[in-house]
């Protein structure tokens, strides 16, 4: 019921070496994962590297796991760093224990990921994605997207 608890306990992250590490929330960062399970609309403004993508990303992953059958979005400014968090999101799940991972096959490529359970996530640049309404909209540096409004007005339900 907790994505504070399933990503303390169960998600890991890729750190600067390369190496898959248990991601142990410090607690502005479960204040912030919290905040996300209660508001529609979140913005951070924040300094680099504190973890706040993998964070999103985290509660992403919960999401397609505990609310079966949503469409979560990933979106970056540039294709390939949209396809990166899905790749991040796609190595944290397949990190899961095999308790928490759907049974069945799961259909994945470089730009989605689809779910026994009917949760999909699909990765654009900030420029597409318009065709979807989204159960979750994630922007990784919305500062950079030229027309922030027009993306927001258009994935969000």
């Amino acid at each position: 019921a907790s994505p504070v608890y399933f990503c303390h306990y169960y998600c890991r992250l890729r750190d600067e070496s390369g190496d898959w590490i248990p991601f142990r929330l410090w607690n502005d960062q479960a204040q912030a994962m919290r905040t996300l399970t209660v508001s529609n609309l979140v913005i951070w403004l924040k300094a680099r590297q504190l973890g706040m993508t993998w964070l999103a990303l985290a509660y992403c992953l919960w999401t397609i796991l505990f609310r079966p059958g949503g469409t979560q979005l990933l979106f970056s400014l540039r294709e390939e760093e949209a396809c990166e968090l899905l790749d991040r999101l796609r190595g944290m799940f397949n990190r899961l224990p095999k308790f928490l991972q759907p049974s069945g096959a799961c259909r994945s490529n470089g730009h989605e990921l689809h779910l026994t359970n009917g949760s999909r996530v699909k990765a654009f640049p900030t420029n597409r994605g318009d065709s979807y309404t989204a159960t979750l909209a994630i922007v990784d540096e919305a500062d950079l997207v030229p027309d922030l409004d027009r993306l927001r007005g258009s994935v969000k339900p």
